[in-house]
């Protein structure tokens, strides 16, 4: 598989820093000035409007510009149609909506006052004229209302449109607007491009200034999206950057899979143009998309699989208006679930974790998700360590969760080589004790986040986990619930991952450093690998074991290079070192034991393997293990682990 892009930034959304239009700008003067006095402007612009409209509407009747004036029940007309349409207008709010960001639905609104104002003044017209003395209403052309109500749309809706085009186009040729904002082709005329390309031309402070379209669909090539040429498919992007003169690429399709995605960058990087991008759907929960969430590529956007937009059947009933609680909660995948669980609407997340500050900082986003409506439920987190066994079940016999996330572990490979004990601790003893508190508890599931390193490890990461795979098996079938394990590979970004180190090297002029150039692993992104441990969740029987679907391994050398061909450099130039495999890593990284049988699920990146059968004294070879890491032995502690782990999977396979 090629490598795979990624820029050197954050994961914040990045923008172009424009700052605000400044009111000194002479259009900006003038549409404050416009705006503050809309109201008795658009009274006047309708008396005029709507008296020219009547007078157009009898001429053209008659065909003659002369006839309305020997009219004699004209005049009469024309005064009830002018205070019926006052009224009307008034009562619809067509003198105090603010026009500059006028849509779909105040055009509905005009259509409909201007109906109702001509059947208004119609009924008032015929009724008045049939009184006796009153001039006979024969003499007048029926054919004149619906010809004066069609002219009264155009003038009612085209002065107050005109207010919402003048405005884009005075912030569009703003000075500010015109040094800052980059002229950008949109790769992509679909649903969300056209969004952006609407959200761009109100939003100039988001420096996009959008100039073409470029779409692969035939169909697409030639016509006008949203005000924009589409010129052609990626083929035509050097014509596209000619005929324009843009300056970035912006690909502006959410599901795109991530060669589609290669593809699109590897020709504007050719031409020498920026490249950005919108988010993929698992990112955008609110399902909003706008010029100010647009960013640069990252590795993951280069990597990702076709998206996957529905949950398997039975996860929505599985956390809404339920109790939800996720341990590791502050961690790259315990956040990311707490996210997707709290867009669902859970009536209570729970999150645990030892780490303050960023559980401190998720209990925030979460807050401000529920005052933008991108989420529901209330949020408790609490400090805690799953290592200890009498905390853990006063906490969740006090919490009674419905469902379980064990997201908690130690994770680093070289680093838990040198403290086995710890690893123990937290992963073997951390997960016994939540399984035991959570079935004195009765909470009906429970899923332990796993690793691709379990299978057949060779460091103590791998094998802790092993035996918490089997400690959840062996729960599962003690108890027949749906006590459940996914396994699956590295995350992209996820803290003291690869990504995160290799921007680092580069931003500070270092030579990037790899384990071998043979080297590949397994990766999937964050909200692909939490929604798909969602899945699980309703998926699971007692005693499962799923895998997620990675796709195919990638060479960790791949993305260092690619890595460096988006941040502007030439990877053959950038210093490349091997500093070769540290203790307890493999060169390749495998998902499941020959033995596995691998079945598919009704979520098609969610398999189901048929797990081998725990040890009947799993629990009390635990226990074994965790009282010799309270000794100073950690070199036999180690040696123990993994003769354990590789004696147990020996018998089965």
């Amino acid at each position: 598989m090629p490598g795979a892009f990624a820029d050197t930034t954050d994961r914040r959304a990045a923008t172009v820093d424009v700052g605000p239009i400044r009111p000194s700008d002479p259009a900006v003067r003038w549409l404050r000035f416009a705006e503050g006095r809309s109201g008795f402007l658009l009274v006047f612009a309708d008396l005029v409007g709507m008296s020219l409209a009547s007078y157009a509407a009898l001429a053209l009747r008659f065909e003659s510009f002369v006839m309305p004036m020997r009219t004699p029940a004209f005049p009469l007309a024309l005064l009830i149609l002018v205070g019926a349409r006052l009224v009307v207008n008034l009562g619809f709010g067509l003198y105090s909506c603010s026009w500059r960001y006028a849509s779909v639905p105040d055009l509905v609104r005009v259509v409909v006052a201007v109906s109702l104002g001509s059947a208004l003044a119609a009924g008032l017209f015929y009724a008045t004229t049939l009184t006796p003395g009153s001039v006979a209403a024969t003499a007048f052309p029926r054919a004149f209302w619906p010809l004066e109500a069609l002219l009264s749309m155009a003038v009612l809706g085209g002065a107050r449109f005109s207010i919402r085009a003048g405005d884009q186009v005075a912030l569009r040729l703003g000075p500010a607007s015109r040094a800052l904002a980059r002229p950008t082709i949109l790769y992509g005329a679909g649903a969300a491009g056209v969004a952006l390309a609407r959200s761009a031309a109100r939003n100039p402070g988001a420096g996009i200034r959008p100039v073409a379209f470029l779409d692969d669909d035939p169909a697409r090539r030639g016509r006008i999206v949203a005000g924009l040429r589409v010129i052609g498919g990626l083929a035509d992007m050097r014509r596209a950057v000619a005929t324009t003169g843009a300056r970035s690429l912006l690909v502006t399709m959410p599901s795109a899979p991530g060669p589609a995605v290669r593809r699109a960058v590897e020709a504007a990087l050719a031409l020498g143009l920026e490249v950005r991008t919108v988010p993929p759907l698992t990112d955008l929960l609110d399902g909003s998309v706008d010029a100010f969430r647009v960013r640069q590529v990252r590795v993951d956007d280069l990597l990702r699989r076709p998206a996957i937009t529905d949950h398997a059947a039975g996860v929505d009933d599985l956390v809404r208006g339920r109790t939800v609680l996720v341990t590791g909660g502050a961690g790259s995948i315990g956040s990311e679930l707490a996210r997707q669980v709290f867009a669902i609407g859970p009536r209570r997340l729970v999150l645990v974790d030892r780490a303050e500050s960023p559980l401190y900082l998720i209990e925030r986003e979460l807050g401000s998700r529920r005052r933008r409506g991108q989420g529901s439920g209330e949020v408790c987190v609490h400090l805690a360590n799953v290592a200890s066994r009498a905390e853990m079940e006063r906490f969740v016999r006090r919490e009674r969760p419905n469902l379980i996330f064990h997201a908690a572990a130690y994770k680093h490979v070289p680093l838990l080589e040198d403290h086995p004990s710890d690893a123990v601790h937290v992963n073997v003893g951390g997960t016994m004790a939540l399984l035991d508190a959570a079935i004195a508890a009765d909470v009906e599931r429970f899923v332990f986040v796993s690793t691709d390193k379990a299978v057949r490890p060779t460091n103590v990461m791998g094998a802790t986990k092993r035996i918490a795979e089997l400690l959840v098996a062996e729960a599962a079938r003690r108890t027949g619930r749906a006590y459940v394990s996914v396994r699956f590979g590295n995350v992209l970004g996820s803290s003291g991952s690869v990504l995160p180190i290799f921007r680092e090297q580069l931003e500070n002029g270092e030579p990037l450093t790899i384990t071998d150039p043979a080297m590949t692993r397994y990766f999937m992104t964050i909200p692909e690998a939490a929604w798909l441990v969602l899945d699980a969740a309703a998926l699971g029987r007692d005693g499962d074991l799923f895998v997620l679907d990675m796709g195919e391994p990638v060479r960790v050398l791949d993305l260092a290079r690619d890595l460096v061909r988006l941040a502007g450099r030439d990877p053959d130039s950038q210093p490349i070192e091997t500093v070769g495999l540290r203790p307890g890593e493999k060169l390749h990284e495998e998902l499941f034991y020959d033995a596995e049988r691998v079945r598919p699920t009704s979520s098609p990146k969610v398999l189901r393997t048929h797990a081998a059968l725990p040890p009947p004294g799993i629990r009390d070879d635990a226990r074994r293990l965790l009282a010799m890491a309270t000794g100073a032995d950690e070199p036999g502690l180690r040696a123990a682990v993994l003769e354990y782990v590789h004696e147990v999977d020996a018998d089965w396979s």
